[in-house]
């Protein structure tokens, strides 16, 4: 159990992963992820940091866990199922529940930092 603060800094990254995403889920261009985890439960079941994505767009057909984030630089469309859009930018804070089939519609850069929890 961690016993003590955790600074959030993609230096200080327990696990970074980069990758482009697979291509049986892209909409658009060739995008490109980039995920500092800088918290991970003894569980596995939580985990935080940073999330950055270059241009394209991509389908995430079922969230993988329940996620807040905050929209740290750049700004994406977040397309849901039944077709509605959400313009996310800088400063803007969402909840993406588990389970949920979305399209990230990154025309440039985004980045974010998020919590995610993943459901029993």
């Amino acid at each position: 159990m961690n016993k003590t603060l955790v600074v959030y800094d993609p230096k200080n990254a327990v696990e970074e992963i980069e990758k482009e995403v697979d291509a049986q889920f892209v909409v658009k261009g060739k995008p490109k992820t980039h995920l500092w985890k800088c918290f991970i439960s003894d569980d596995k079941k939580i985990h935080s940091g940073f999330w950055s994505c270059q241009g394209g767009a991509f389908v995430i057909p079922s969230h993988t866990s329940n996620e807040m984030c905050t929209i740290l630089e750049g700004e994406a469309i977040v397309e849901m199922e039944d077709g509605t859009t959400f313009h996310i930018k800088a400063g803007d804070t969402i909840f993406i529940p588990f389970g949920i089939k979305n399209t990230w519609y990154v025309e440039n850069y985004v980045r974010k930092s998020y919590v995610c929890n993943i459901p029993q």
